[in-house]
């Protein structure tokens, strides 16, 4: 469909009891932003200053238009718990020109959650709106794309079950850090998960009490021994397709795992590693490694990483 070549649908809505999408103009932007949101702020801005209208869509035209476009499949999804090095490699796998990656793109996000919006939305619809946005996020804007990578929000996880049934064949990739570095990296500057209320608590497996609203880290800890124990499930589960890195594992050895386990070549490793010397958020920034702070223990977190951490070392 030549009329919607580099348009792609960013944000899932429900107005006046109906679901729509909003839709943007990539151009000939190659996504090479730590997240997927501020390619979104970039575009938005630039298409504002050609004009004032806003393009929105009902989702029966998201499925329609999916089905004449030429898409690059899911080469892989990458799943992690934050601030573990995922958003680096999602970073280094940009570097290619040849890439399609998505870093934590809200509409995917927003479509796996609708659910907990809209009780009459049936799973096979959600999973007919994932398909068909991410193949029209994933259509060859550009000559030479060959790769679609995504990399998932961290609660993300917690849809382990309906992504692997959704796509049974992709490889899953999952990156760990020990608790204590990431809970120091949230105090520092705090997720939306890190923060009580801000996504749902039955999604995130935590049931919320007054504490967490006293001591945030408390909260994020019990958030991470959610993921830990799930994480802990899909090693038990000897999957084929589910591969797991920690951090503690080094960085400079990341690309070369990741590409071993989703059985793929990756020709352009040594420019790739260039990136893995800066911040993965600040790209202009040389890589260092964040200073410990003193913060409370928090025992349970910690058996529930070392629980899964040693049953990965035994596999």
């Amino acid at each position: 469909m030549e009329i919607l070549h580099n348009w792609i649908p960013y944000k899932l809505e429900k107005q006046d009891g109906l679901w729509q999408l909003r839709w943007m103009d990539l151009g000939d932007r190659h996504i090479a932003e730590p997240f997927f949101d501020e390619t979104i702020g970039i575009c938005l801005s630039k298409m504002s200053e050609r004009s004032k209208y806003r393009s929105i869509s009902d989702t029966g035209f998201l499925l329609e238009s999916s089905t004449k476009i030429e898409a690059v499949t899911p080469t892989a999804f990458i799943f992690h718990v934050s601030r573990c090095g995922s958003t680096l490699l999602s970073q280094a796998l940009s570097t290619d020109q040849d890439n399609i990656v998505y870093a934590e793109a809200p509409l995917l996000d927003e479509i796996l959650r609708a659910p907990l919006q809209d009780e009459n939305l049936k799973e096979a619809e959600t999973e007919k709106w994932f398909k068909a946005a991410l193949k029209i996020m994933g259509q060859k804007r550009k000559h030479g794309y060959e790769q679609l990578f995504v990399k998932l929000d961290s609660w993300h996880i917690h849809f382990y079950p309906l992504l692997r049934k959704w796509f049974p064949d992709t490889p899953f990739y999952f990156l760990t850090r020990e608790p204590d570095a990431v809970i120091v990296s949230h105090h520092k500057r705090r997720g939306i998960h890190a923060i009580p209320g801000l996504i749902e608590a039955d999604l995130l497996k935590v049931k919320l009490r007054e504490e967490h609203y006293s001591d945030f880290n408390f909260f994020t800890a019990e958030v991470l021994t959610a993921y830990y124990r799930e994480l802990y499930s899909l090693v038990l589960e000897n999957n084929p397709l589910n591969h797991f890195y920690d951090y503690s594992w080094g960085m400079e050895n990341l690309l070369t795992h990741f590409f071993a386990s989703i059985g793929k070549e990756n020709a352009k490793e040594n420019e790739m590693k260039k990136r893995l010397s800066f911040h993965s958020k600040y790209p202009d920034q040389p890589f260092n490694e964040e200073t410990k702070t003193d913060l409370p223990e928090y025992p349970e977190v910690n058996s529930a990483y070392w629980h899964l951490i040693n049953t990965l070392r035994v596999k």
